[in-house]
């Protein structure tokens, strides 16, 4: 290969520098024209490439974010910050295929710092796979013991595989070098360790010093989930909502919406299921485990995944992402009111055959494989479309304990109804009625589970779920400590102790503050 021309070069540079400046003022239309420029000077230009596919997603627009990271992936990658600049656009674009393959051609050894090293491992956590991120979080605290970020992405993969010992013993670790590592603190306080009297004082003295936004939320709510398991409710009700006030200021959220996405779905019929020619590819069949975040969808996951047959994938967005790639628009949500308009223009069948191949490396070469994203519950026409031998089990809880356990949740920008009550209510509301649907569309597909009764008595409930996806009953599948697998949600430590009987009612301790709640749902 020649060299590049030197006059060439210089235009391209820039070019990439007023890119760059247009897109600290905030003007993105200059900025695409800068870098766009340094394509017509320098078509393999990686970093003009993945600031442009940067910019097509910000708009929206998946196709081209995609082609343009694609071609990025055939050019020399010359260093390290653009090696992650490249995985973490695969990883927004949800190419977790690729992610992998990237990754596996530069081991740890092959990283320069401990913070290129943390951040491989956060996007690796990211995708789903843990057991890949776990040799990089380790290997970023043997180069620089010292770096807290490096300590917390240890600790956060540490919690994934149950070892909450050496997680508590890393954050506190980070915490002595960086004593307002808002994430360090909420995560030590999600793992129930003794004696919170010391951590409480810690945090409140953060939160003193602490500026508004997404910082006070992570710390109001360590604060909470230690002052709640300490028992101490009027000052974890108090901190809680210090907690959702904070984090919601930070939303863009709009209900009206969701409205508009919900009447959109409901608009489905049995003729469009009828007209649709999905996938046949059965090799593999997906369990996708559905319902409201923090209904008991891990569990039931958990339990399904204690199957010989049946891997558990966790929380994936490879449906989401196939949505994007055959309706050409990006959205950071599962699916929304303009993917849902189009479906009679989508590829049904590439859907569900691109999603199947998608989901091999997680299925581990078993024949069932789970897919724990709990929003799919929106999804469910296209899973009947796409992947006519999906099986479909939708989790069930009291609202009430559902309603507490999304205020008590500090999520990223999964659920922005969960941070107050009347719009929580409002979402769950069109949630039951959307189920409502489905189950009279689909009255073969979808399998009802009511987390109560599952706790109560959870070889019944793994009888049910393995008939339903046509499997023997393995009485081993409730033994659900017993798994090593990963487990990155909400719930990635009380799964730990296995089948527990005391969650429920749980939102008894703030009965008066949730009248909102109590009144909307009624006694249950």
């Amino acid at each position: 290969m020649s060299n590049p021309d030197p006059v060439s070069s210089s235009r391209a540079r820039r070019h990439f520098q007023r890119g760059e400046s247009y897109l600290a003022a905030g003007d993105a239309a200059a900025a695409a024209a800068s870098f766009e420029a340094v394509l017509t000077e320098q078509p393999g230009h990686v970093p003009a490439l993945l600031k442009l596919s940067a910019l097509h997603l910000m708009a929206g627009r998946y196709t081209p974010a995609f082609e343009l990271t694609l071609r990025a992936t055939r050019q020399a990658i010359e260093s390290p910050g653009i090696a992650l600049q490249l995985i973490a656009q695969l990883v927004a674009l949800g190419h977790t295929r690729l992610v992998i393959d990237i990754c596996s051609q530069l081991p740890p050894a092959m990283w320069d710092s401990a913070n290129s090293l943390a951040t491989v491992a956060q996007q690796l956590s990211r995708i789903g796979a843990s057991h890949l991120a776990r040799p990089y979080a380790l290997a970023a605290i043997e180069r620089d013991p010292r770096h807290p970020p490096s300590l917390y992405m240890a600790a956060n993969i540490e919690v994934h595989f149950g070892e909450v010992d050496a997680a508590a013993d890393l954050l506190e670790r980070s915490l002595a070098l960086h004593p307002d590592l808002v994430a360090s603190h909420w995560l030590l306080s999600r793992l129930r360790r003794p004696d919170p009297g010391k951590r409480i004082d810690r945090i409140d003295r953060a939160l003193t010093r602490v500026a508004p936004g997404d910082d006070e939320a992570f710390l109001a709510y360590a604060l909470h989930n230690e002052l709640h398991d300490s028992g101490d409710y009027r000052r974890a009700w108090h901190a809680m909502e210090r907690a959702c006030r904070a984090k919601r200021r930070t939303l863009d959220y709009d209900p009206a919406n969701d409205h508009e996405l919900f009447s959109r779905l409901q608009e489905w019929s049995s003729s469009d299921l009828d007209s649709a020619a999905g996938s046949d590819d059965r090799a593999l069949t997906p369990i996708f485990v559905v319902g409201m975040h923090r209904s008991g969808t891990t569990l039931v996951e958990r339990i399904l995944g204690g199957h010989s047959q049946i891997a558990a994938a966790g929380e994936t967005y490879e449906l989401p992402t196939q949505l994007r790639a055959a309706s050409g628009r990006y959205t950071p949500a599962v699916v929304d009111a303009q993917i849902v308009a189009a479906r009679s223009r989508l590829d049904l069948r590439a859907i569900g055959t691109n999603y199947l191949a998608g989901m091999r490396w997680r299925s581990r070469d078993r024949p069932f494989v789970t897919d724990k994203l709990p929003s799919n519950f929106l999804n469910v026409g296209f899973i009947a479309q796409a992947l006519p031998h999906a099986r479909i089990v939708h989790v069930h809880r009291d609202p009430i304990d559902v309603g507490l356990s999304n205020l008590r949740t500090l999520f990223t920008s999964a659920c922005p109804y969960s941070y107050d009550q009347q719009e929580f209510v409002d979402y769950y509301r069109r949630y039951a009625g959307l189920m409502d649907h489905w189950r009279k569309l689909l009255p073969e597909r979808i399998l009802d589970v009511r987390y109560e009764d599952v706790v109560a008595d959870p070889l019944a409930a793994a009888r049910r779920m393995s008939a339903f996806c046509g499997l023997p009953f393995e009485p081993t599948m409730i033994d659900i400590e017993r798994s090593s697998d990963p487990v990155a949600t909400a719930s990635s430590v009380l799964v730990r102790d296995g089948i527990r009987r005391d969650r429920s009612k749980l939102w008894s301790a703030y009965a008066e503050q949730m009248q909102p709640m109590v009144e909307a749902f009624g006694p249950t």
